[in-house]
């Protein structure tokens, strides 16, 4: 596998994903330390009319969505709908493996504070509520950050249909696109796509009829088992879970001589699931020698999605009290680009027909690899600003916010090049880096420039910072 294409797609998975639960802890602690409290770019004056796929909303002191966002959402063809696209050949991969699963797709990406955060148990400090990580329509509503968002409700219709509840145990999938803020890079997208699936056990549907599914003897929350769960069940519910996801990872990257793509499950934390596991993939081996000639195996691994054993308060809360399941997420993105050896994030949304042509003719599971369509040359500016002198902190993510707003799809990756403080008086000031370049044409450096100025204007007006 193309080693520039691995270097990316590990980029792609949270920084967190290799950290010690101590290490998390600690990155997440810092992080709500600097969040940052005055206004941010996006933030548009209270009480206009706000219109997003023809729902109309009142805006106040949280919204922050950029038009650029907005324009995404509205696209009349979603990716993950849209066949010859690598995200839909990923989404349908995942369609045709988990055959007999509902699968359901909500188009509208508004959803409520609670169906985004309380609905699965996101603790009301988390950082992902704040604004500086995730998009608000208004106070009461944002665009769904993950697809865990509509778990609740399909869980609700499903208790609530004859056929489920009577007849068979639920078990459906959510296919979306989610928007974050977030960086601006070739792996970092302010939307993006996932998969959540779900399966729900019974005692009279799991072939478990010598084990039953609740212990209510068992009070004390364990590594391995919630409270009321029977550790039996679930050790079986456990293995059923891994054995549907490892079947789908050895279709996809086992290689066509018949060598079996290395895995491995960690430990991991997510607030709906518990016990909670990631899955790792090894990736392909780059082999070198030491002084001495020794072969050094610098083999890698890479996190692929998060699982668990849903939080039995969710299904006592939504009309599945009397059973047990689990719930898992795909990343797409992670997985067409590695699948396809794709490098960069923005290409997804190109309509560019040198890239489209590629994949219209594919089929899931068909073995192909991207050939790069732009020999453009990148166009590379900096910029240098103070921060303001009243603002004791400070978030980067509103600078990406503004770079995203205004040089949309031209922005190849923006990124943080260096802080200093000035001795005499302790003023700070960030250096910016911005790439630019376009997979459709070349760029002079006339229009660049502009595009660069009116973000230097955006900084200065919406944040308060002095170009130096």
């Amino acid at each position: 596998m193309n080693q520039s294409v691995i270097h990316i797609i590990k980029n792609i998975t949270s920084a967190n994903s290799s950290r010690s639960l101590l290490q998390r802890f600690i990155a997440y602690s810092f992080r709500q330390s600097i969040r940052c409290k005055f206004k941010r770019f996006g933030d548009r004056p209270v009480g206009e009319s706000l219109k997003i796929l023809d729902r109309e909303y009142r805006t106040d002191e949280w919204t922050n969505i950029p038009d650029k966002v907005i324009d995404l959402i509205e696209r009349h063809d979603p990716l993950y709908k849209t066949p010859g696209n690598p995200i839909y050949l990923i989404a349908e991969s995942l369609r045709q493996h988990y055959t007999d699963f509902e699968c359901f797709q909500f188009r509208d990406p508004v959803v409520t504070t609670w169906q985004n955060f309380d609905s699965i148990l996101v603790p009301s400090d988390h950082v992902s509520r704040s604004k500086t990580d995730t998009f608000y329509v208004d106070k009461q509503h944002v665009l769904r950050s993950h697809t865990s968002a509509h778990q609740s409700e399909c869980f609700k219709r499903l208790a609530n249909t004859t056929k489920h509840q009577a007849l068979n145990d639920p078990k459906f999938m959510i296919i979306g696109d989610v928007y974050r803020r977030d960086e601006v890079n070739r792996t970092h997208h302010a939307a993006f796509h996932q998969a959540e699936i779900v399966q729900l056990y019974s005692e009279q549907h799991c072939r478990m009829a010598t084990t039953n599914l609740f212990d209510e003897s068992n009070e004390t929350r364990t590594d391995h088992c919630q409270e009321r769960h029977n550790l039996n069940a679930i050790r079986i519910v456990e293995n059923e879970l891994k054995s549907q996801v490892e079947s789908y990872i050895h279709l996809m990257f086992d290689s066509t001589d018949g060598d079996p793509i290395q895995m491995r499950w960690v430990p991991a934390y997510f607030p709906f699931t518990h016990p909670s596991w990631e899955l790792e993939i090894q990736l392909p081996r780059n082999k070198s020698t030491n002084d001495n000639g020794e072969d050094l195996d610098k083999s890698e691994w890479l996190e692929m999605l998060g699982c668990g054993i849903v939080e039995q308060s969710i299904l006592d809360r939504d009309g599945h009290s009397n059973r047990i399941g689990w719930a898992l997420g795909f990343g797409l993105e992670r997985l067409a680009m590695l699948y396809y050896a794709i490098p960069d994030i923005r290409l997804f949304w190109t309509r560019d027909t040198g890239f489209s042509v590629q994949f219209d003719r594919l089929k899931p599971f068909e073995r192909y690899r991207y050939r790069p369509i732009s020999a453009y040359p990148q166009k590379i500016f900096d910029i240098a600003f103070w921060l303001p002198a009243e603002c004791s902190e400070w978030s980067a993510n509103d600078v990406h916010a503004i770079i995203l707003e205004i040089g949309g799809h031209l922005v190849e990756q923006a990124h943080l090049m260096d802080e200093w403080t000035r001795p005499k008086d302790g003023r700070k000031s960030n250096c910016y880096r911005i790439v630019y370049r376009s997979h459709e044409r070349a760029l002079t450096n006339d229009e660049v420039n502009r595009i660069h100025h009116r973000i230097e204007q955006a900084l200065v007006k919406e944040l308060n910072v002095e170009i130096r």
